[in-house]
């Protein structure tokens, strides 16, 4: 049974910070490749769009007018009292992130997302860090929005200096209250990933009819594409390698009723691979054809917030 199953996706370590920083910092579909140079005036097409979308807003100095790549990008203080920046390209609104306070968000962002985010059962977070935050987010062709965590978790690791070691955290909700991603790793902060369009154009065709497009985040740096069919919230990637095009669709399912070639499968890589667990059986379907895969981790269970590692294996459905 072993010869049978298809390795496609090898062993990620999520152990190396380093690994993180350093992905984060490649130049993403629709970033700028450095920062834009403040200049006035600002479009009027685009103060004409802010004023509509932004009733009772102040803008704030610290602003810019428009780059030579066309984005003009405009600091506010919304009527909410929420400071925001909204991003427009060649004069079309893009979208816009607004920073809640780290102190207190759970009585600033809607009921709905606090409840999930609570839910979770993450405690002991620290917002203390300068790339942590907490964001609503807004875009261009999307209905709803999205509510991006990014925080550390301590935990304690004997071969650190001073014992102690901080995992990062990162959390998407959408505004229904839908969890979309939840994971010990590395995202790019969504407001450096201004325009979606390229992924959207390619991975639009490949969602079943009637789906909601909900949020998205860039793992890694491909593009996952959260979208709500038949009441499940699934995950398309929109590969980065292939031109922002359709890599896969996944979903959670599942795996107390599994069958004899998923179960075998599950017994032989447990079998051959010490010290990992089988944790999570997804329905996939990918340019290739319709498999389950299977997601075994290994870490410190005792911990969860510790370093791990984790590997999944395809078979046909």
């Amino acid at each position: 049974m072993a010869g049978k199953m298809i390795k496609y996706l090898s062993v990620h370590s999520i152990v190396s910070l380093f690994l993180s920083f350093a992905i984060g910092m490649f130049v993403l579909a629709g970033c700028d490749k450095s920062d834009p140079e403040p200049y006035d005036p600002i479009p009027e097409i685009v103060l004409n769009d802010f004023n509509n979308r932004y009733p009772g807003a102040t803008l704030l100095n610290d602003h810019f007018g428009e780059n030579t790549e066309g984005w003009a990008e405009l600091k506010f203080i919304d009527s909410d009292g929420v400071k925001g920046t909204a991003h427009y390209k060649d004069g079309l609104w893009m979208m816009t992130n607004k920073e809640f306070s780290k102190k207190d968000f759970l009585l600033q962002i809607p009921r709905k997302v606090a409840r999930t985010y609570v839910g979770t059962g993450v405690e002991n977070e620290d917002y203390s860090s300068d790339n942590s935050y907490v964001m609503e987010i807004s875009r261009r062709y999307l209905e709803k929005k999205q509510y991006e965590f990014r925080f550390m978790i301590p935990h304690e690791d004997k071969t650190a200096i001073d014992g102690l070691v901080y995992a990062i955290w990162s959390i998407a909700i959408d505004e229904d209250g839908d969890l979309l991603y939840y994971y010990n790793g590395f995202i790019n902060s969504s407001y450096s990933w201004k325009d979606i369009t390229s992924s959207l154009n390619c991975v639009v065709g490949f969602l079943p009819m009637g789906s909601t497009i909900l949020g998205c985040v860039n793992e890694y740096g491909d593009n996952l594409i959260f979208f709500k069919h038949d009441g499940i919230v699934k995950t398309a990637v929109s590969k980065q390698g292939l031109d922002w095009g359709w890599d896969k669709t996944y979903f959670p399912i599942d795996s107390t009723n599994i069958t004899k070639a998923v179960a075998d499968a599950r017994d032989t890589f447990l079998s051959e691979n010490e010290g990992y667990r089988f944790t999570t059986l997804y329905d996939v379907e990918n340019r290739f054809g319709k498999y389950y895969g299977l997601k075994f981790e290994i870490g410190d269970w005792k911990d969860p917030t510790s370093n791990w590692s984790a590997t999944t294996i395809y078979i046909p459905r």
